[in-house]
């Protein structure tokens, strides 16, 4: 029996495994070849934004160094008196606190001494001296 497919002469298993190096190492070289591409495509359009940029800047007028100082004192004034008022309701909002915890104590001294009236019957001078603190803090007030 003949054979019908007649060996290649020449061709071995290491040279196929040679020309599969050669083809990965190609291959390789058209991807790198291809991200050193992108690399400078990306770079250029880098400089032509900065280009651009820097043409729209030059096109507005230019702040002096005294304008632009003059501009950060202004908001570090409006800054400031932002704070003092920040800081002068906060005071405030701490007497109003102090204010209502002296009536909260009022109250309680009032409630409880009416509790004690109503428990011990007979005990005014309790009440006499929770009216007193209640009247004073209604009239502080």
């Amino acid at each position: 029996m003949e054979q019908v497919i007649q060996p290649i002469e020449g061709i071995t298993p290491a040279g196929i495994w040679n020309a599969l190096y050669v083809i990965v190492a190609l291959a390789g070289i058209v991807i790198l070849g291809d991200k050193l591409v992108d690399v400078f495509r990306r770079r250029k359009e880098r400089k032509e934004k900065e280009k651009r940029e820097l043409q729209r800047q030059n096109e507005q007028p230019v702040e002096t160094l005294e304008q632009r100082l003059a501009a950060i004192e202004e908001r570090l004034t409006s800054i400031d008196t932002k704070l003092a008022a920040d800081k002068h309701r906060l005071e405030e909002l701490e007497r109003q606190q102090d204010r209502t915890d002296d009536g909260f104590r009022a109250m309680c001294k009032a409630t409880l001494a009416i509790l004690n009236k109503l428990l011990h019957d007979g005990n005014n001078d309790e009440m006499e001296a929770a009216q007193k603190d209640l009247q004073d803090y209604l009239i502080k007030k």
